[in-house]
């Protein structure tokens, strides 16, 4: 989007929302998935809605009032998400359900929605005055204990639209989580007297204990340590800071179905997922632009294990179900083979992670090595979000015109996350859309990258075919 598309946007100071009725005052169990370093930042995400008309408007209230109430109502049965977290003993975090309370800002931006969709590459990330629609967004890995777990804003639009901004405690939830906690919210707008959410939220971890003893019965170079970290493995206070974050450049881009048609088209079956494809072209897209050739590459996917492993979560839960399988490369072997060399090295690994005890493997690993984080060098992480369908949801004044991430630069190495949702755009096409965050003299070449993949059809080199033979 244009940067120089410019407006007003006036912010309330924050307040507490506090759940509407008392809570139960106790300490919950964190699970491993939920105490691991890879996961110890934030996730913001961003949801636009148009002026109610006749047939979406279900109620007279305005959204600031409507929403904060039922957010207060939603805090009673997520009530957790109201407390903080603390370190227990050996740095184990639980969280302390203090009801202390959310935050929650109003305010009111003098554009319409109309001139933020007509700017330059419709209404996408990186989004103009994005530190105005959510003034407590969080970079990095900044405010994760002693501090409220969900920062939620909504700005009113000057043609009686708004926007809804939060951003989550990424240790408390995950993105499922995160859309389940929404949906109860949208639920209590939709009809302020239903008692109860649709579907009631678990804790539930207590399926995700670590076996006595531990047994870690795959690899995981998905935590692998390497030397030319840039932060000490040992000192789980080592960050890098929001400069680091904001000093990338951030952009959206845009696959068409005809986009990952042509891409699926490579791996030579139209039948295998999307994700397999769409990931292998920018893991490929992103290698030619910022690796040489002699390095070693690691693509990370996180996989939701809430309907693969046992012992099965509850229905509802909400906390952080994730394990990241971690494809692993040569960059220059990676980048001159075909994508479907690329695509079949994300579903071999992904079949293994998804096997039934590599999440019991994975929490005793952690429990083993509770310091060692998600491998940052040469590491490249994409985030499958395109089921979740954030734009569908509905407060009461119709379904959204945007809903997702609120930006790229998430997770706890500057440029190491992209985020790939299901995105319509302003011509109504339907496909995904790519949250990518890299150095500004690289974005034009990896726009370029990606666009040459797509190009690329069904054309493959014989001689490089054995390349991924077996």
């Amino acid at each position: 989007m244009a940067p120089m598309l410019k407006f007003t946007v006036q912010v309330s100071k924050p307040e507490l929302i506090r759940p509407e009725k008392p809570t139960p005052r106790e300490f919950k169990y964190s699970s491993n998935i939920d105490d691991q370093k890879g996961l110890k930042n934030h996730i913001p995400f961003v949801r636009f809605y148009p002026p109610s008309t006749a047939s979406s408007h279900t109620h007279d209230q305005e959204p600031v009032g409507l929403i904060k109430q039922a957010l207060a109502r939603a805090l009673v049965y997520y009530y957790p998400m109201a407390g903080r977290l603390r370190h227990a003993d050996k740095g184990k975090l639980v969280v302390d359900c203090c009801g202390e309370g959310v935050i929650f800002r109003e305010g009111n931006a003098d554009i319409k929605l109309a001139q933020l969709r007509e700017a330059d590459g419709g209404l996408k990330p990186p989004f103009p005055q994005w530190e105005s629609l959510l003034v407590d967004d969080l970079w990095g890995s900044v405010l994760i204990t002693d501090s409220p777990l969900l920062r939620m804003q909504v700005i009113r639009l000057a043609c009686g639209g708004f926007v809804l901004a939060y951003t989550l405690n990424h240790c408390i939830c995950d993105a499922y989580g995160a859309c389940i906690l929404i949906k109860a919210i949208s639920e209590f707008c939709l009809n302020p007297t239903q008692v109860a959410p649709s579907l009631l939220p678990a804790w539930g971890r207590q399926a995700l204990h670590p076996r006595s003893p531990p047994t870690i019965s795959y690899p995981h170079h998905e935590c692998d340590v390497t030397s030319s970290s840039p932060h000490d493995p040992e000192d789980p206070t080592a960050a890098y800071t929001e400069t680091d974050f904001k000093s990338l450049a951030q952009t959206s881009v845009f696959l068409s179905q005809a986009d990952i048609s042509s891409l699926k088209n490579q791996t030579y079956s139209q039948k295998s997922p999307a994700f397999h494809a769409i990931a292998g072209c920018l893991w490929r897209a992103r290698t030619r632009t910022l690796m040489s050739p002699q390095s070693t590459t690691r693509l990370l996917f996180p996989i939701d294990t809430r309907f693969r492993s046992t012992p099965s979560l509850p229905e509802g839960y909400y906390g952080s179900a994730v394990v990241f399988a971690c494809a692993i490369a040569n960059t220059g072997e990676l980048v001159d083979s075909p994508l479907h060399c690329a695509s079949n090295l994300i579903s071999q690994v992904k079949k293994v992670v998804t096997e039934n005890e590599y999440r019991a493997s994975m929490l005793d690993f952690i429990e083993m090595n509770r310091r060692r984080e998600l491998v940052a060098d040469g590491g490249f992480a994409v985030s499958d979000m395109s089921k979740l369908r954030f734009v569908d949801l509905d407060f009461g004044w119709g379904k959204g015109v945007y809903g997702g991430p609120g930006r790229a630069g998430t997770g706890l190495v500057p440029g190491m996350v992209t985020s790939v949702i299901g995105h319509k755009n302003e011509e109504g096409v339907e496909g995904v859309l790519a949250l990518v965050s890299l150095p500004a003299e690289y974005v034009g070449k990896f726009r370029k990258e990606v666009r040459k993949e797509i190009d690329c059809g069904n054309i493959l080199m014989p001689n490089i075919f054995l390349h991924c033979r077996g």
